[in-house]
């Protein structure tokens, strides 16, 4: 169903592509009333001169008169681009309406189908830790705050680079691919602004992590350290965010 409202939707948008392309050519067999008085917004009709070359019968910025009307209508010209707008003028107006009842019907059908897949699979994973995305992230913030409590304490920058490239290690292979597999229940929970507005603080964390990684394994201390404490405040604010 979900994927039947994908293509309902991109074929309504193709409908209104059309139907918009519409809304400034008014057709020229329209009764004259409607059309005196418009400005021609792009050259229309074309003759060949003796020179060979070709020109348009009539210029933009032209307004359009009984005389204009009379010299476009004999050169066969259906349609001319005018600068106001007119439901009356619009041909394909109905068109219009049909692609933005198909949008909303579209659009409806995605999010109740989104809404259920995130029941189900909160149904299905509720119980399963791996899961939990409130204890996830409480274990990547205890983890950093630790680590970045204990390395002062130790004896020499090897160990300390070795502590970074085992305990981020393991947040970057185990418990950030966790955090965010937990999608549907994170928006479930915040809704898709409280969601974004996570992942941003989120994001920013996993970056300093992936630094300060980078660096202790390169043999970088110092700017390992440095990311390391930047994380910390980092997680703190994305485990706020969730609601930790």
């Amino acid at each position: 169903m979900k994927n039947l409202a994908f293509l309902l939707i991109a074929v309504c948008l193709t409908l209104g592509v059309i139907a918009a392309t519409t809304a400034y050519v008014p057709r020229l067999s329209l009764p004259d009333e409607q059309l005196l008085g418009l400005t021609i917004n792009a050259a229309a009709g074309m003759e060949d001169r003796d020179d060979g070359r070709r020109v348009a019968i009539i210029t933009d910025e032209t307004k359009i008169t009984p005389e204009v009307l009379a010299t476009l209508r004999e050169a066969g010209v259906q349609r001319v681009r005018v600068k106001e707008f007119s439901f009356a003028r619009w041909s394909h107006w109905w068109l219009m309406l049909i692609a933005v009842g198909g949008l909303t019907v579209g659009a409806v059908v995605v999010r109740t189908s989104t809404r259920r897949e995130i029941e189900t699979a909160m149904a299905e994973d509720g119980e399963k830790d791996s899961l939990n995305p409130v204890a996830m992230m409480e274990m990547i913030r205890e983890t950093i705050h630790s680590l970045d409590a204990s390395l002062p304490t130790m004896a020499d920058d090897e160990s300390r680079n070795a502590a970074i490239v085992e305990q981020f290690g393991e947040v970057q292979a185990t418990m950030v691919p966790a955090f965010v597999e937990a999608r549907p229940r994170l928006i479930a929970k915040l809704g898709l602004g409280g969601f974004a507005e996570l992942m941003d603080r989120f994001a920013a964390m996993e970056r300093q992590v992936n630094r300060a990684w980078s660096a202790a394994a390169d043999g970088v201390t110092e700017e390992a350290l440095i990311c390391v404490r930047a994380a910390a405040p980092l997680a703190d604010e994305a485990a706020a965010k969730l609601g930790t």
